[in-house]
């Protein structure tokens, strides 16, 4: 939305009105990212802004007017707040041009207003790049990406996890939207993944001028009753449902079931638990739970923590891939803890575990 001129001084073109864009159109400007020469976009309905030219290799170029629209509006909305931001701020030492950067006392903060598609690299690159400069980086997607399956969930994919935000291991993990066509900002927190991209959370939705940037952050729980009744629905529809031949990995468990003489309807009540940190595995719940169960409970009265981790692995993502993660416990270590509570299994010191009954 900025750019430079040929004697080097920024233009923030969108504060501009008509004549005074008019005046500029002869004028060269230059991306501020690339260096690459921009030209003047000031429609009847889109916010005045600075376009690369066709085929450009700029990660800025082809920026939508719905992108452009949202960052201006989270501008404003930060200005009008008392906030000191600027707008495509520069950040020499790494580099790097977060989308608004915000000063509240000491603190830095990058906000990325994201809409378009980003691989979980770049986006672990641009937020390491702020973290090493002891900036706190926020990723807003735009609502664009937002796929809604009723009022409790959502479908979030692999690719969105870097997104994922929990400042302090006792912050429910969330995620933050903003639509620039209805000005609301969505809030989705305490998220918990009933399937690979099934999840269910408190999913909160404001006009961008009823909500303060710091009541953005407010940290909001869902009832666990609620969560209990829709894990039981989905629970029970995953038993009757047939596979589809696309789900690759649930035909590959089915048979890995079938080789041990199980059927899913074999399987025991604690087999598929729902667990708060069930987002750092790359399987479904079921898959990795019935490994624990087959290839341990049913051989082993006692086990330690290390031989349950190092069983299933393979199916725990690298933490880099959330960067904006405060560290968190062990999904198996979390599951073990949940058998514990319910009588399965019994703490014999921090690292072992011993049946407390039959389990069959």
């Amino acid at each position: 939305m900025n750019a430079f001129n040929h004697n080097g001084e920024v233009v923030p073109i969108w504060k501009m009105n008509r004549q005074q864009i008019q005046k500029r159109r002869k004028e060269t400007f230059y991306c501020p990212s690339c260096k690459e020469l921009v030209i003047i976009k000031a429609g009847v309905k889109n916010t005045p802004h600075f376009a690369h030219k066709a085929k450009s290799e700029c990660i800025h170029s082809g920026e939508s007017s719905y992108h452009e629209n949202g960052k201006k509006d989270l501008y404003e909305w930060l200005k009008k707040q008392g906030y000191q931001v600027d707008l495509e701020y520069f950040l020499p030492n790494i580099n790097q041009r977060p989308d608004l950067f915000l000063q509240i006392g000491e603190k830095q903060i990058a906000i990325e207003y994201q809409c378009a598609s980003i691989s979980r690299e770049e986006v672990r690159m641009r937020t390491k790049g702020y973290q090493s400069r002891g900036i706190i980086p926020i990723w807003i997607l735009g609502a664009n990406k937002l796929k809604r399956i009723d009022q409790h969930s959502l479908k979030i994919r692999t690719n969105e996890h870097p997104f994922f935000h929990q400042f302090h291991p006792s912050y429910p993990l969330s995620i933050f939207y903003y639509c620039s066509n209805t000005k609301r900002m969505i809030v989705y927190q305490d998220i918990t993944f009933f399937t690979r991209t099934k999840t269910f959370g408190i999913l909160k939705s404001f006009t961008i001028h009823s909500l303060s940037w710091q009541e953005m952050f407010h940290p909001r729980y869902h009832n666990r009753n609620t969560c209990h009744a829709s894990w039981l629905k989905h629970k029970e529809k995953w038993r009757l449902r047939p596979v589809s031949p696309y789900q690759k990995q649930e035909i590959a468990w089915r048979q890995w079931l079938y080789i041990h003489q199980y059927h899913i309807q074999d399987l025991p009540s604690f087999v598929y638990l729902p667990i708060s940190t069930q987002f750092r595995m790359n399987s479904s719940p079921w898959i990795w739970q019935s490994r624990i169960y087959i290839d341990i409970l049913l051989t082993n009265d006692y086990f330690t923590l290390n031989q349950a981790i190092h069983l299933v692995q393979f199916h725990l993502h690298p933490s880099h891939h959330f960067p904006l993660v405060n560290k968190t416990k062990n999904p198996v270590h979390e599951y073990l803890l949940q058998l514990e509570r319910i009588g399965i299994l019994e703490v014999v010191h921090p690292n072992g575990f011993r049946q407390k009954r039959t389990t069959v």
